[in-house]
């Protein structure tokens, strides 16, 4: 069966650089850093005081929901970013929503882990621990009373992709992946699945995650890739001195059609999704494999997947952590894979601006790549100082260079390595 082509028709974003995918390029360009203090929460005590927070608030952009969205948002982050993104995406979902077949639309959404937020209900569980109840279990039942979905407490993990398919009136299907920083960049590698298989026409693709949280902070903190706060430490990613990266959040989507959609309704598309190369370390929970044969095998089938040559790819957007073992693996994943051309490919990571974001990492660099495409606009690496591998082009000032063909890549927990193959469409 021939495989159908997969082509990006729009993208919205939500990120510390920028609210709303319009000024992407701009925050970029002005090598904007979003890392500060947090302001959500306090973090007396701790070693890590910084993040990179949305600090905007977001509530104007969701004030035509519900009553009850809009009290899950009030008590759910996650929940608030996917919807304020949903709310920047509205006017165009109007537009597009006519030319969509329900029973040929899904969502598939990459999703962090679920933060239970007891603190906001504090008096309450004192009051089912008095009456020696089981607290959580009954705050949960109380909660969920509301004659609504949606929980204030404890959301199932499909809320969001449920949220986003009813947004596009989505009949498909909807899924959700959990596999830490990843997740969305494995649900744009789904979405690309459904259209080849033609499983559908369009699909809704994206992610979202904060770890501006308290558990979160300090569980990744215990694993030691957060890096501490101290006035001469910060991301960076590629650098002989790299101590760890920065927390962040993000929600975005992108919309994946087939060419059958495309040109059904006289679409210009943004970007064509080429391939993905998907494969897993085996080696442990915490850390890469040294060796980088799982990284390297990803990336090398994402270009044989492509079927692009590996000396046209023009640009690798890295994941970049700042992490002593993320940055070291991932280089030589890349040397193995690109061979002898492996010095004449630009490589640069964005998350020294943004932070980390853990399940929405892929999503939120996919679009940025996507404006990067658009506008003719390569980063650079931020903070590199003493790279840590002289031969490659780890590029240390920002770049105006058409990018062509890229490959942006994201490696998580558990030794999972994703890789998605990108061809600028302007």
């Amino acid at each position: 069966m021939t495989k159908k082509k997969a082509f990006v028709i729009d993208h919205e974003l939500l990120s510390p650089l920028s609210i709303g995918k319009e000024n992407i390029i701009p925050a970029l360009r002005e090598n904007k850093i979003s890392d500060g203090p947090i302001e959500g929460f306090s973090t007396d005590g701790l070693p890590f005081q910084n993040g990179a927070e949305i600090r905007t608030a977001l509530t104007e952009y969701y004030q035509n929901e519900s009553d009850a969205i809009k009290k899950l948002c009030g008590v759910d982050r996650k929940f608030e970013l996917m919807a304020a993104t949903m709310g920047l995406y509205q006017s165009r979902l109007q537009k597009l929503l006519p030319n969509l077949t329900p029973e040929r639309t899904g969502v598939i959404l990459g999703l962090g882990a679920e933060h239970m937020p007891l603190k906001d209900y504090e008096s309450e569980m004192i009051g089912f621990i008095e009456q020696k109840q089981n607290a959580v279990c009954e705050l949960i039942a109380h909660l969920n009373s509301n004659g609504t979905e949606y929980s204030h407490l404890a959301s199932p993990y499909d809320i969001y992709a449920n949220y986003l398919a009813k947004k596009f009136n989505a009949k498909a299907f909807q899924h959700t992946i959990l596999t830490a920083c990843v997740s969305s960049t494995q649900a744009i590698a789904q979405a690309y699945d459904a259209i080849s298989r033609n499983e559908a026409d369009v699909v809704i693709a994206g992610g979202v995650d904060s770890i501006i949280n308290l558990v979160a902070l300090i569980s990744f903190g215990k694993l030691g890739v957060i890096a501490e706060t101290t006035e001469d430490v910060m991301c960076k990613p590629f650098d002989t001195n790299r101590k760890g990266t920065t927390a962040g959040e993000a929600a975005g989507l992108a919309i994946i059609a087939s060419e059958k959609f495309v040109k059904e309704n006289n679409l210009t598309p943004i970007a064509q999704l080429l391939g993905y190369g998907n494969t897993l370390d085996a080696f442990k929970i915490t850390a890469p494999d040294p060796s980088a044969d799982g990284m390297k095998r990803a990336i090398k089938s994402a270009i044989n997947k492509s079927e692009v040559e590996t000396q046209q790819f023009d640009y690798y957007y890295a994941h970049g952590t700042g992490t002593r073992q993320n940055d070291a693996t991932e280089l030589k994943a890349f040397k193995e894979a690109f061979e002898n051309h492996a010095n004449k490919v630009p490589i640069s990571t964005t998350k020294d601006r943004h932070g980390h974001a853990i399940a929405a990492a892929g999503i939120q660099e996919f679009s940025l790549l996507l404006e990067m495409m658009k506008h003719d606009f390569i980063p650079s690496n931020l903070n590199i100082e003493n790279p840590i591998d002289k031969d490659l082009h780890l590029v240390k000032s920002n770049l105006n260079q058409r990018i062509n063909y890229a490959l942006t890549a994201n490696f998580a927990f558990g030794g999972i390595n994703t890789v998605l193959a990108v061809k600028n469409e302007k």
